[in-house]
């Protein structure tokens, strides 16, 4: 599923399929139907169609993007792009198992979900091999356990704090089979005017997020988290803690940073007792 290496199933998917179907395997195709679904869910602030807009912003490339610089597209640019993508421009034909983008505009970008995605996949080979506890990590922001660890029934993952990774805002206790995802903005560009650019936009307007924080997600998969990260991100803290009212199984933890205020602002959405701990 890589988007660098031009014989990955993504690359062959984004070159051919404009106007054309392209045949897939069930394991990519049953991955695009849950994307799908997610996005419905998240009323598009998660949107894997969106490839282009990460290119319009200079923002695909292996590596890290503290304060390198980049240049804005245009507002014409912008708006043409988010006019023709979304799954609406998506056929999925489910009996052939093929894609079909409707206009030139839709790429498939997994970078949201990649590491949940592999994540899970792991976890799921660890329980073919008969692992009854494990905890699998990674970069720090995918996380995803088997069970728990010895003479605990949790366990305890230190939250960071988005300025500074080496200080530490909160904790989580982290059941069995369960997952822990997390978004920063302090991943992020500049524009020549020294202008922040977030890695994280709306696809719905082709923005850049203006929130500065970090969102933390419990949920059952590592790959819903990942998205659900970024969905909360893009959505705000209000909708944020109306969905988690309706999703017992999800909990999420709100880190704010305000450049004159002393300290980051955190807050805990949940429907049930929050796990996560200031």
């Amino acid at each position: 599923f890589s988007h660098y290496l031009p014989q990955s199933e993504i690359c062959q998917l984004n070159a051919n399929a404009y106007r054309q179907p392209v045949s897939v395997s069930p394991y990519l195709f049953s991955l695009l139907l849950r994307l799908k679904t997610l996005t419905e869910q998240t009323e598009g602030a998660f949107d894997p169609t969106a490839g282009q807009l990460v290119k319009a912003w200079g923002l695909f490339r292996q590596g890290t993007l503290r304060g390198e610089e980049v240049s804005p597209p245009s507002r014409e640019k912008v708006h043409q792009i988010v006019q023709e993508i979304g799954w609406s421009n998506v056929e999925l034909d489910t009996k052939p198992q093929t894609v079909t983008f409707l206009t030139p505009f839709v790429e498939i970008h997994l970078g949201a979900v990649g590491k949940g995605f592999i994540v899970d996949e792991v976890i799921g080979y660890l329980r073919k091999q008969g692992i009854e506890q494990a905890l699998v990590n990674a970069g720090g922001s995918s996380i995803a356990t088997i069970g728990t660890p010895p003479n605990s029934d949790h366990w305890h993952l230190g939250i960071a704090d988005p300025c500074d990774s080496a200080n530490t805002l909160g904790y989580v206790l982290l059941q069995a089979d369960e997952c822990l995802s997390t978004s920063g903005s302090m991943e992020s560009a500049k524009t020549p005017n020294g202008e922040r650019v977030c890695h994280l936009f709306d696809p719905r307007n082709g923005n850049p997020v203006a929130f500065h924080g970090s969102v933390s997600v419990l949920s059952p998969t590592a790959l819903e988290g990942d998205a659900l990260t970024t969905a909360f991100f893009v959505n705000g803290a209000a909708w944020t803690e109306t969905y988690c009212q309706h999703r017992p199984d999800i909990q999420a933890l709100w880190i704010e940073v305000d450049e004159d205020a002393i300290a980051p602002c955190l807050a805990c959405f949940s429907a049930t007792q929050s796990r996560f701990l200031q």
